[in-house]
């Protein structure tokens, strides 16, 4: 295809860009910062998620995807402009734009990626499943009839999908990811023990000491808040126990709806499922102890992908190579398409 041909994972906690025959050549926040008075972007991607919790009354910070899907439209248009711009340079020509959106996106949520994108600068517009994508950079024959499962726990939400054939099966979205562990952490620690903490503290807690699983072993980690009493800086020690008591909810939340996606799956592909076992993908599969908690639960074996990270734009990064991997019912739009 004539052009500039990139991919964009448009996703709750960052933004990932490829492109065709270079591979990733941005991975930021999907965050912008903005005077609350103006309503003016002060900040975007790096530069907004480093004052996150930094800032005073004045400042505030936004994430214009929330849960996998588009919330605040005008802020999802300025920062993926701000993007664009930033890959773009001084190229003339508008980019087509493979962009991957979750498989339970209603049409609502895919008219608003498409016309997200179109708006911030694309030629024309390609919406992928983030599973089929994550199929493919897992390696997955998509011509292949055995039934794989495949579990994508981003930031914003958990794609869960049955795929066979290069089609998706049954499929299901839980609008919980990652992020919402963190503000489950900064919950628990100002109801319990008044203590205020940002959200880069507490993303740094269930990275330290978050699981999916009670460790055997229980570790700790002193850190800094402030105290919701009077205000004043404090110093606290947190068990790696009171953090996954804590964000129990969230994870059951995610477990259930994959139970709900093999409840929902032909016995055939069941049997494949048992066989081929279930693979795990996005940022959330590197917490501790998630595979083991999804294989009690299942009682099916779980592998995590080779790069879980990176491993849907891989998938978009193999469709940019060849398109013939895009089967029909996959086109390029324009705004004139959109219905």
């Amino acid at each position: 295809m004539a052009g500039m041909n990139i991919g964009i994972d448009f996703g709750s906690s960052s933004t990932i860009i490829t492109e065709q025959g270079k591979g990733i050549i941005l991975d930021e926040p999907s965050v912008i910062a903005l005077d609350i008075e103006t309503k003016y972007p002060v900040a975007f991607g790096n530069n907004a998620y480093t004052i996150d919790g930094r800032t005073d009354d004045n400042i505030e910070v936004i994430h214009p995807v929330l849960n996998g899907v588009i919330s605040h439209y005008s802020y999802a248009q300025k920062l993926l402009r701000y993007y664009l711009q930033k890959v773009l340079g001084n190229k003339v020509f508008k980019p087509n734009v493979i962009i991957t959106v979750p498989s339970g996106a209603t049409n609502l949520d895919r008219r608003t990626f498409v016309d997200v994108v179109i708006s911030s600068g694309a030629g024309k517009v390609c919406l992928i499943e983030e599973s089929l994508a994550s199929a493919i950079g897992a390696g997955i024959n998509e011509r292949s009839m055995s039934g794989r499962m495949l579990v994508n726990l981003g930031g914003g939400s958990v794609d869960i999908s049955v795929i066979t054939m290069g089609n998706i099966a049954v499929s299901n979205t839980v609008r919980v990811g990652g992020i919402d562990l963190d503000k489950a952490i900064s919950r628990y620690l100002q109801r319990n023990r008044d203590i205020l903490i940002g959200p880069l503290t507490a993303e740094r807690l269930k990275i330290c000491l978050g699981s999916a699983i009670k460790r055997e072993e229980e570790i700790a980690l002193v850190t800094f808040g402030k105290s919701g009493l009077d205000n004043m800086p404090i110093s606290f020690e947190i068990t790696s126990t009171e953090i996954f008591n804590c964000i129990e909810e969230q994870l059951e939340q995610m477990i259930n709806g994959i139970k709900s996606v093999l409840e929902k799956t032909p016995p055939e592909l069941i049997g494949d499922i048992s066989d081929n076992g279930i693979l795990l993908t996005g940022g959330t599969a590197l917490l501790f102890g998630m595979e083991k908690r999804i294989s009690e639960e299942t009682g099916i074996e779980v592998k995590t992908v080779k790069d879980p990270l990176y491993n849907t734009m891989n998938g978009v990064n193999s469709i940019l190579d060849n398109f013939d991997m895009l089967t029909e019912g996959y086109s390029f739009q324009n705004v004139h398409h959109i219905n």
